[in-house]
């Protein structure tokens, strides 16, 4: 549907009154000097229009306005040309406050047969208005946006959603003001700092007219909503003054309200933009900008539009903190928790713990998901017997005798490590039944957004197993007035030839698999060196594996600082049981355990074969969205991972999402952290993750850990940022110990002197980082670390010593600046 735009209504003769006289000087107009036209005191009266009349007064005030006479065409009787006709030229020649150069043209007029009546003043106005149009080149651009957050947050607020969005235009103008400009003739461009937006609003005898809302981009919506419901009222009683609804600097038309579902509005000389808002559909809401393209390009209107979808989306960023998102009505239960990993237990605990009633549903018969199962639990048990059988190489030095060969018993090793296992097991399922959740063994897919289906036939081993929608018979279905999506992320598999045979052979494993191993293997292959791949690849040639590690890209652990990674990776290859090999490409994986075969080609070129027993697949994790059916939930999944805001909000409104499910850091403690702040986003709280404030550890020895941005990071972010480093050998306590590997590397915003990152590779960093977090994360200055006392001798030392040492460097380069004759001395 192509509609016209809604075009300022100027004062017509039913209502003169509240205006000046057609053939008087206004005396006291109470506009605001702001929004008063431009005009020149001192000019002559303009010329008198060829093949027309004007009165005096038109003539001075074209005079003043710059306005030529013979462009326009008059309204008064005889059509004679009078003020009004001089105002209504001016507003449509330029913005209010700048001189115009010449009027709009007047397009010729075919006759059409028959006896027509005399238009009014708003049809005049109408048609001379979208007359001007047809002289600017246009073109349109849509995009699809859902409105549902931003329509339940203003209904819950009592604001119109026409004056939300409008605020949510202001607020994507800061970020492209291109589309707030217009075009002024001849080949001149006003570039305005200011928005003012006119909204079409439909008067009692079905015209349209055009109230304007100033200053939208300095205001809060509460203030523009009381203002809009007074200018609603004075348009549909045909009250409202001239600078009421002149010289808008962007204007939307909001058809959606009437079910249209598509339609272009057009945009009036003054303007360079006027967006068209249609009706809400399964596919999201059309936003249709058309645009003066003398002023505006198609690339500058997609940006726009772009960062309007973002903003009507996810309007936390300019309307404030959103109201609770769990929707009222008579659900089964308030809040479903899709998962029972970190992430959703701790969400779970959360609401649960405020009186939430919450189903848990998971798809093991305990939860603690990968992390208690099959992640941090179980190979900090390997790594910690891998340390014992490692520490015995700092005894010698000690005067330590061994008197026995060190041996590692798999079985007793995996015993304990079963028995952790269990007990923790049991001890996060009781914890959970204490706070009244109720647990569902299951796998959860979405049936409609507020309809969960619960199947408990299928593998929990392989979520892709459950039973397709429309065919389950061995389950239930529950409604909820809100969900959190916390379903983890299994391993990626990399497009490798053999990796699917080798899955089957069980000599290709992965992280979820390796536990199954019955005894130490002799040689093992690992593709990958992020965080699981560099620690098992240390705890099994600790254990006495030969293992080579392969990488596809230049370095190792891409999440921490670039020194850090290199130290380690020199670390790793001088272990005399460990091979690493950087920027290699892997070609294929063949033959069956014990006697699999890797071929890869190395950074020169080089082709070559590993034999092994195994090969462990390392290469990350990426999340297994499909079974949800978020389709039907409106949930988003953009470069697949589940698309959220900071406070873990999805697209669709009583929907979250925390940890692996949304990428990013996928670890244990920020899967709990988010689950966290999504149970209290829920409850209508501030509550955001800043993955400024997160980091993690790598349990290699010694220790890889970070929190916060490394100076790389910090300077890519603008900051004026400025690291300082210390070797652990010179750590008296590390010096003792024998643990003399690594460093740690402050990283601090110069300006502040806030610490924005801690950097560590040293034995124990996992006690070390605790301090590190606290920095980092209570935005602490040097002043304060470098004036807390550290016992002595501990390796915390350094982080004092660190401080002190980094605040001389810049006092010292402040004061020896050189100086000029403005220095006060």
């Amino acid at each position: 549907l192509i509609g016209a735009a809604p075009v300022p209504s100027l004062a017509s003769q039913d209502h003169s009154s509240q205006y000046a006289p057609r053939d008087q000087e206004p005396a006291g107009h109470p506009t605001a000097s702001y929004l008063a036209p431009s005009t020149r005191h001192d000019a002559a009266p303009a010329p008198r229009p060829a093949d027309k009349h004007a009165t005096p007064y038109a003539r001075r005030l074209a005079g003043r306005m710059g306005v030529n006479l013979d462009t326009i065409a008059g309204t008064g009787p005889d059509r004679m040309i009078v003020a009004e006709d001089v105002l209504q030229a001016q507003s449509l020649a330029h913005p209010i406050g700048v001189d115009p150069l010449v009027a709009p043209f007047e397009l010729s007029q075919l006759q059409v047969i028959g006896e027509g009546r005399a238009m009014s003043a708003m049809e005049r106005a109408v048609s001379q208005n979208v007359t001007a149009s047809l002289t600017m080149p246009t073109f349109s651009v849509t995009i699809l946006a859902r409105p549902d957050q931003l329509a339940r947050e203003t209904k819950r607020r009592g604001v119109s959603l026409t004056v939300a969005i409008a605020k949510a235009c202001a607020a994507a103008l800061a970020h492209q003001p291109t589309i707030n400009w217009c075009y002024q003739p001849v080949d001149r461009v006003i570039e305005r700092d200011f928005v003012d937006i006119g909204i079409a609003v439909a008067t009692e005898t079905g015209g349209l007219v055009t109230p304007v809302l100033r200053g939208v981009h300095a205001r809060d919506v509460k203030d523009l909503n009381a203002e809009w419901k007074v200018l609603v009222e004075r348009a549909r009683n045909r009250r409202l003054k001239q600078e009421e609804y002149s010289n808008a600097t962007f204007q939307i038309s909001n058809l959606g309200m009437y079910g249209v579902a598509q339609f272009n509005a057009l945009p009036t000389p003054g303007l360079g933009a006027i967006l068209a808002v249609a009706a809400t559909s399964e596919l999201g809401m059309p936003l249709t900008i058309t645009a003066d393209h003398r002023v505006i390009n198609g690339m500058q209107a997609a940006q726009f539009l772009k960062i309007l979808k973002e903003n009507i989306e996810h309007p936390e960023h300019w309307l404030g903190v959103l109201g609770p998102a769990i929707s009222d009505g008579n659900w089964d239960y308030q809040v479903a928790v899709i998962g029972g990993g970190p992430g959703g237990e701790e969400c779970a605990r959360e609401l649960a713990g405020r009186g939430v009633r919450v189903v848990m549903i998971n798809d093991s018969r305990f939860p603690g998901g990968e992390c208690l199962w099959r992640g941090c639990i179980p190979s900090k048990t390997w790594r910690a017997a891998a340390d014992r059988i490692r520490n015995r190489a700092h005894d010698a030095r000690l005067g330590v005798e061994n008197t026995t060969r060190v041996k590692l018993d798999w079985n007793r090793m995996e015993a304990t490590r079963r028995e952790i296992l269990q007990a923790r097991g049991d001890l996060a399922l009781k914890t959970d039944k204490s706070l009244k959740i109720e647990i569902v063994q299951g796998i959860a897919s979405f049936e409609s957004e507020h309809t969960l289906f619960i199947d408990v036939s299928a593998n929990a081993d392989n979520p892709a197993q459950c039973t397709p929608p429309g065919d389950r018979a061995t389950g239930k279905r529950i409604s909820v007035g809100a969900a959190v999506i916390a379903t983890g992320a299994p391993p990626y598999l990399p497009p490798v030839p053999g990796v699917e045979e080798g899955l089957e052979s069980g000599g290709v494993l992965t992280s979820d698999t390796i536990w199954n191993l019955t005894a130490k293997p002799k040689r093992l292959a690992i593709i990958g060196a992020g965080a699981i791949g560099t620690e098992m690849a240390q705890v099994f040639q600790d254990f006495g594996t030969r293992v080579t590690l392969l990488e596809a890209q230049p370095r190792i652990l891409p999440e921490t600082d670039p020194e850090i990674a290199m130290r380690l990776a020199e670390i790793l290859n001088a272990d005399p049981n460990l091979s690493l090999h950087t920027a290699v490409k892997v070609e294929s994986i063949s033959g069956k355990p014990p006697r699999m075969k890797l071929d890869f080609v190395d950074r020169d070129g080089q082709r070559h074969r590993v034999g092994t027993d195994y090969v462990l697949i390392a290469t990350g994790k990426r999340p297994q969205l499909e079974p949800l059916n978020l389709t039907a939930a409106g949930v988003d999944v953009a470069n697949g991972v589940v698309r959220i805001d900071t406070q873990g909000r999805t697209s669709a409104v009583h929907i979250f999402a925390v940890g692996d499910a949304v990428g990013g850091l996928m670890l244990a403690h920020t899967a709990a952290a988010q689950g966290r702040l999504a149970a209290a986003a829920m409850l209508g709280e501030d509550a955001r993750y800043d993955p400024a404030k997160d980091g993690g550890v790598i349990f290699t020895r010694p220790q890889a850990a970070f929190v916060g941005w490394s100076l790389a990071q910090a300077t890519a972010r603008g900051l004026n940022a400025v690291d300082i480093k210390a070797p652990m050998a010179l750590d008296a306590q590390a010096m003792i110990t024998g643990e003399t590997q690594g460093l740690i590397k402050l990283v601090v915003d110069r300006p502040t002197q806030r610490i924005v990152g801690v950097h560590l590779l040293a034995d124990h960093a996992d006690a070390l980082i605790g301090e590190a977090v606290l920095m980092v994360s209570g935005d602490m200055t040097l002043m304060q670390v470098a004036e807390a006392i550290h016992p002595h001798p501990t390796q915390t030392e350094i982080f004092n010593d660190l401080a002190r040492r980094l605040m001389s460097r810049l006092h010292r380069r402040h004061t020896s600046r050189p100086r000029t004759l403005s220095t006060p001395r």
